[in-house]
């Protein structure tokens, strides 16, 4: 005969050592992959610009020549 209680715990099993190892890496490898997505952003977004580019061309002349 088995009560309701054991029964309750028998279903969590802790975890092997070697599974929570695993765990473990995969967490922090995801953690450092999104530091390392977060700072390729931030240095793109951070990233100096160049001066912008001055054209001798006026807005129609651009449209004659690159616009049909």
């Amino acid at each position: 005969m088995t009560l309701l209680g054991h029964d309750l715990f028998r279903g969590r099993i802790p975890e092997s050592e070697e599974g929570l190892a695993q765990r473990v890496r995969v967490l922090r490898r995801a953690r450092r992959d999104a530091r390392t997505r977060s700072a390729r952003v931030r240095r793109v977004l951070l990233a100096p610009t160049s001066a912008p580019v001055q054209y001798n061309v006026t807005a129609a002349q651009y449209m004659t020549r690159h616009v049909r």
